[in-house]
This record gives C-alpha cells, sequence and structure tokens, in this order.
C-alpha cells in the first residue's frame, strides 16, 4: 500500500512540474527591437509600420487601425518610434506621433516631417512647412522633446533630409544654394560654420555609425536616375557604391549599425508608384532586394 502511495505521489508530482513548465513556456518573450529594419507598407491596403530582421524573415505588423503610419524613425535606444500618422492630419500639415515600439501608448505630438532623434534621444528634429498648405516651401527646422513639449525653432535655413554626426555636434542636410542641391555640414546647436561638401545633385546624406563618411543619393543624368554613393564627411574620396541601369531611383540611404551595409530605396517613376527595400555592401557587392514588397515608401535600421 505504501508503495502504491508513493507512486501516485510521484506521478501527481510530475505532472505539476509538466503543467508548471508548460505555462512557463507559453508566457510570451518581450520582443527585442534591436537590429531590426523598420519599414512603412501599404501590404494591409493601409500604410502602417512594419519591422523585421535583415535578412527579411519575422515580419511584425506595428500599427493598425483606421489611421495610415508611415516614416517611421527608430529612437536611439530601439524602445520609442516617431512617425506621421492621418490622425490630425490636415491641409495645414502631416501630424507626427510618437510611440512605444510595439505600437502602444501613443502621443500625438503636432505638425511636423522629416522625423529625427538627436543622438542621446533627447530630442526629436523634424522640419514644418509654415505656409498655409504642405508643400510650400518656406520651411524650418525644429525639436521638442519626446512628449512634443518645449517646440522651438532651431534653423530656418533648412530644405530637407538632415542627419546628425553621432556625437551630435554637427548636423547635415540638403539646401539648394543655386539651381543645383548641395549637402552643407553645420555646428549643432548654433548652426554656424556651414562648410559644403560633395557633388552638385547630391540628397538625403546620411553619417555612417563611426561619423567619418556620408552615404548619400546622387542624379546620375538629366533623367531620374540615381544611385548610392559614400564620400568621406570633409567631401573628400567619392566613391560609387551601386551601379544602377534601371530607370528607378535609388534614395534614402540607411546604415546597418556595424557600418558595413547600407539599405535603400528604390522606386519606379511612372503611374504605377512602386517602392521597393534593397540591401548592399558598403563596398557595392551583394545588392538585392529583402523582400518581396512593391509598397515600401520609409526604412530604418535599429541600433
Amino acid at each position: 500500500m505504501k508503495n502504491i502511495c508513493q507512486e501516485i505521489l510521484s506521478i501527481t508530482y510530475l505532472l505539476t512540474m509538466l503543467i508548471l513548465n508548460s505555462c512557463d513556456t507559453a508566457e510570451p518573450q518581450p520582443a527585442n527591437f534591436h537590429n531590426k529594419i523598420l519599414f512603412t507598407s501599404s501590404r494591409s491596403g493601409k500604410e502602417q509600420l512594419y519591422m523585421m530582421n535583415p535578412d527579411g524573415t519575422n515580419i511584425r505588423q506595428l500599427t493598425s487601425g483606421q489611421y495610415w503610419h508611415n516614416n517611421g524613425r527608430w529612437s536611439p535606444d530601439a524602445q520609442k518610434i516617431v512617425c506621421n500618422t492621418e490622425e490630425g492630419t490636415s491641409t495645414a500639415g502631416f501630424e507626427m506621433v510618437v510611440m512605444n515600439s510595439d505600437g502602444s501608448n501613443r502621443k500625438l505630438l503636432g505638425y511636423g516631417n522629416q522625423m529625427s532623434w538627436y543622438p542621446d534621444g533627447s530630442k526629436i528634429i523634424f522640419s514644418y512647412w509654415q505656409g498655409e498648405e504642405v508643400g510650400i516651401y518656406n520651411n524650418n527646422l525644429f525639436s521638442s522633446d519626446p512628449e512634443g513639449k518645449n517646440r522651438i525653432v532651431i534653423s530656418e535655413k533648412y530644405v530637407g533630409n538632415h542627419t546628425f554626426s553621432p556625437d551630435g555636434s554637427k548636423i547635415a542636410f540638403t539646401v539648394k544654394p543655386d539651381s543645383l542641391t548641395r549637402i552643407v555640414i553645420l555646428n549643432y546647436p548654433q548652426f554656424d560654420n556651414p562648410v559644403y561638401v560633395g557633388p552638385p545633385v547630391a540628397i538625403y546624406p546620411n553619417y555612417s555609425p563611426d561619423g567619418n563618411d556620408f552615404a548619400f543619393s546622387k542624379r546620375e543624368n538629366k533623367n531620374m536616375q540615381h544611385d548610392i554613393y559614400l564620400m568621406n564627411t570633409n567631401g573628400f574620396n567619392i566613391r560609387r557604391v551601386t551601379n544602377n541601369i534601371s530607370e528607378m531611383p535609388y534614395v534614402r540611404p540607411q546604415w546597418f549599425p556595424e557600418g558595413d551595409k547600407i539599405i535603400f530605396l528604390a522606386h519606379t517613376i511612372d503611374d504605377t508608384q512602386k517602392w521597393y527595400l534593397y540591401m548592399v555592401n558598403k563596398d557595392g557587392t551583394d545588392l538585392h532586394k529583402i523582400i518581396n514588397d512593391d509598397s515600401i515608401t520609409s526604412c530604418d535600421w535599429s541600433k
């Protein structure tokens, strides 16, 4: 009788441990937002934010609902995202929203566009066209804290596509001092000592993680064909990364956190309005489309 009781107790103990272990393994694990590509896609019918591994696996939708979301940018610690949203948007401008990286805890910040984070995460930098309608080019560069407070004008010289040096001491962006666009570097936050670097018709500058180079896009001819280039931040040692023979411009380069790869967008210039996401090594090798989605209109790579 004693042996039977011991066997029953042993079986009961094993069953209890199995149940407890199964409960433990069923508990959802926190999402890892580091080394992920954030992108905008309309694959669900309305533009929303998604993330995936750099090899295109584990695609996860981050935003949903009645409003579109696009132009997402990771915070430096990858725990928050700032993007544009349809909610509150009007002819006065695009509404910005900041949220946790899983899409929760959304907070509207007011009108703005072309957002980025200051390298320490303390500020969101954005442009705003202060005209009666979206698209009037008397835009200024603003900053606010991640809660949307302390919104101030930090420059009236701005045109677009800004990027910070990793230490936050320099800001570079596209200007148009004459008939051609150029890249200019200024001290931040003083916005003084402007230095024009690189070739004409250069756009979308992006500082490398070590601060030594820019990735940028440059038009190759009078058509819309663009390629991805690199140059030192002093404007020298310009080298071509891609050799684009298509009619799709290659634009908006973003660096891999380790600094050896670049992602960029390519889009059709006809009525089809198709956008694709590509990756390439910085030496120009292994150029490939990451996923088969022709509606990707923005991208960013988290640290």
